[in-house]
């Protein structure tokens, strides 16, 4: 039965991956026509998450426009009104006027899909509103309660000091969002972020004292308290896939010790991602859920083969560590080689600060605000971060990795959950190398077709111009050579680091040998900035005038086409002295023009009247798309079969539809950021092959 079980969660696994590529809905999706027009919702608001300077609320609508709805899935609402008492709004029915959107799904090759992530709570649109209004109605007795519970986490977590509250909020509720980015990036580097999520161990430490308490007695009050201790403790986390899944296994084992019936984890566990799959099948997207199960699967397959000397907790450790490590790479692109160091004296402390946060919780809820309670959780909240700045040996505890190819991932890891199974000592038993054989082949060959799933041929295109919102990136690909032309950039989110940077790492690159911006504006420079303080950057060069060239690889150069010079205290301030390169490939010529405008555009032609320099196979439209730049007369000489527009949302109406309408006019092939993601071009000697991340040109 346990391998059956888990054979059969494997199977359930592979079907849905396959559906979910051959673009089948796993689960029903909101209907289109939600999405063309700002409707009237009623819902009931099922999750209040307060940020900085909004809410985020989770609303399942019930009623648009005073009808009856049948939306399969929640949304997620941005409320940037004033509300005093958040928790109030919790289990309550508001209406609101807005324009449903469709979340963003996967921008860039093999980068985060929020769509899909969202589908993994089961929410399939978002929309920002600046008033609400609260329907009148009564609440359920649970209602009531999860409403009080909302209330007191709220109070609680701005009763603590600046210094813990972040700390205390990620160990006991799992939300991390009062942590400092810099402070939990370090723990993510140390390999001691997962202290800072609820997991099946702050619930496996309510199941430990629920059987101290009770013994061996089959009691029946420790277990109604136990339940509801749970129900309470999950409400309070959200019901993250870590808790959902320790919350049913540890129901399974009661059950177990309630029927005298075996308890196998592996079957348990095989059991609960089923019953969750069966309530939500997007839940498998999510990285909450992928982790949680593969960290049983290594307790169950790898554990055994720890030397029994080491403590079972360490051993425990070692084994999710190991088991999880593929993954890691993949997933967080970084290896620490400090995390097995950093984990034992932060896990130690952690033991003493999680029932310590707990306790000082449950003091605040009965009793009010305590100093000095929250002073010993400050000290040791404190003493962990220490430790673990300590041990991240100044934040240079690890290094960066590119991704490997995913069918690695997935054959590393299954072979060595088949390798330490009793599957494998069964068959060396028997002597049935065969069998072995074809175990190992089965791996290898399943991992391949998963590569081929999910293979975006952007990823080895030769020019990429990358989507990073409201910006210009192209990374040119040159043998051993990448060259950035522009990075993007945005006054309140760090592209460099964020964007560019996953980018890079998921798609192989190493390093940028070098970086060119076309002039500083900040959505061209900014990027390039912030990945030159991450990333290795080995030149980053703006200011080019026309005569530099640049040699990248053999039959591949960049020339700097315009301006002449660069003079005056602005300096490239002005659109009209954006430098504009010609990319050389292989035969093939890329024209990229930066936020180049009318002016410059004639100016330029001016210069090189008379010859074909300025004619190109691929043309990226000046400043994105306005209506300011590519007059008619330029688009003619340049006389592209393609176009790119880089543009993201944004609030100057880009890009022109005049823009749109001269190319289609003149039979261009028009690919745009916003609607089809990176666009890549391969060039080769039988013509030029455009791929996009999603969507269609226009």
């Amino acid at each position: 039965m346990r391998r059956k079980c888990f054979y059969l969660l494997v199977i359930v696994l592979i079907f849905l991956y396959a559906f979910d590529f051959m673009g089948i809905p796993l689960s029903g999706e909101i209907d289109e026509v939600f999405f063309e027009r700002s409707i009237v919702f009623t819902g009931k608001v099922v999750e209040v998450q307060q940020k900085d300077d909004y809410l985020r609320l989770t609303v399942k609508p019930e009623r648009a426009d005073g009808a009856e709805c049948n939306l399969k899935e929640n949304v997620l609402l941005n409320f940037y009104g004033e509300e005093e008492h958040p928790w109030e709004l919790l289990n309550s029915r508001i209406s609101f006027k807005t324009k449903l959107e469709r979340p963003s799904g996967r921008r860039n090759p093999y980068c985060f899909d929020y769509a899909k992530y969202l589908k993994s709570r089961r929410i399939g649109a978002v929309a920002s509103v600046n008033t609400i209004e609260t329907e009148p109605g009564s609440l359920t007795m649970r209602e009531r309660y999860e409403r009080k519970l909302c209330e007191k986490k709220h109070k609680f977590c701005h009763s603590l000091s600046d210094e813990s509250r972040g700390m205390v909020m990620g160990v006991l509720f799992g939300d991390t969002s009062f942590l400092d980015e810099d402070a939990y990036d370090l723990f993510r580097k140390n390999g001691t972020a997962h202290i800072l999520a609820v997991s099946g161990l702050h619930v496996g430490l309510i199941y430990r004292i629920y059987q101290k308490l009770a013994g061996r007695k089959k009691n029946i009050a420790a277990l109604i308290a136990l339940t509801f201790v749970l129900y309470t403790y999950g409400e309070l986390s959200g019901w993250s896939p870590s808790v959902g899944r320790a919350v049913l296994m540890i129901g399974m084992s009661v059950f177990a010790r309630f029927a005298d019936l075996r308890y196998d984890m592996l079957t348990a566990a095989s059991t609960v991602a089923l019953i969750l799959i069966g309530k939500n099948p997007y839940v498998i997207f999510g990285a909450g859920f992928q982790m949680s199960f593969l960290a049983i699967c290594s307790i169950v397959f790898l554990k055994p083969l720890i030397p029994v000397k080491i403590p079972d907790n360490a051993a425990v450790m070692l084994s999710v560590y190991l088991g999880l490590l593929p993954y890691q790479i993949y997933q967080f692109n970084y290896i620490s080689v400090t995390a097995l160091a950093a984990n034992i004296p932060v896990i130690y402390l952690a033991g003493f600060f999680v029932p310590l946060s707990a306790v000082g919780f449950i003091v605040f809820v009965f009793f009010g605000e305590i100093r000095a309670i929250e002073s010993i959780i400050d000290a040791v909240g404190s003493m962990i971060f220490y430790i673990n700045k300590m041990t991240s040996i100044d934040g240079h505890g690890g290094f960066d990795v590119e991704s490997p190819p995913i069918w690695i991932v997935l054959a590393a890891t299954l072979l060595m959950f088949f390798l330490s199974s009793e599957t494998r000592v069964i068959i060396k038993m028997r002597g049935q190398k065969r069998l072995f054989g074809l175990y190992v082949c089965t791996i290898v060959f399943l991992s391949l077709m998963v590569q081929l799933l999910v293979y975006c041929p952007v990823s080895d295109d030769h020019v990429i111009f990358v989507d990073v919102g409201q910006g210009d990136c192209v990374h040119i690909k040159a043998g051993n050579s990448d060259v950035l032309i522009d990075g993007g950039g945005a006054a309140d989110y760090n592209v460099g680091k964020k964007i560019l940077k996953t980018y890079l790492l998921k798609n192989g690159t190493a390093d940028i040998d070098l970086a060119i911006a076309t002039h500083e504006h900040m959505d061209h420079i900014k990027g390039l900035n912030e990945l030159s303080d991450v990333f290795n950057v080995k030149k980053l060069s703006k200011g080019l005038t026309a005569g530099t060239e640049i040699e990248i690889d053999r039959d591949i150069r960049i020339e700097t086409l315009w301006p002449e010079q660069i003079s005056g205290d602005n300096g490239q301030e002005e659109n009209e002295m954006c430098s504009v390169f010609m990319i050389y490939y292989k035969g093939y010529k890329i024209l990229v023009t930066g936020d180049l405008d009318e002016i410059g555009e004639k100016r330029m032609m001016e210069k090189y009247s008379g010859t074909d320099k300025l004619k190109a196979d691929v043309l990226k439209i000046g400043h994105h798309g306005s209506s300011t730049s590519t007059c008619e007369e330029f688009l003619e000489i340049v006389n592209p079969v393609y176009a790119v527009i880089q543009t993201g949302k944004n609030i100057y109406g880009h890009p022109s539809p005049k823009i749109i309408e001269k190319c289609m006019k003149k039979g261009i092939m028009v690919y745009r950021n916003d609607l089809n993601g990176a666009v890549g071009f391969s060039f080769r000697k039988k013509g030029i092959i455009c791929h996009t991340v999603t969507g269609n040109g226009e």
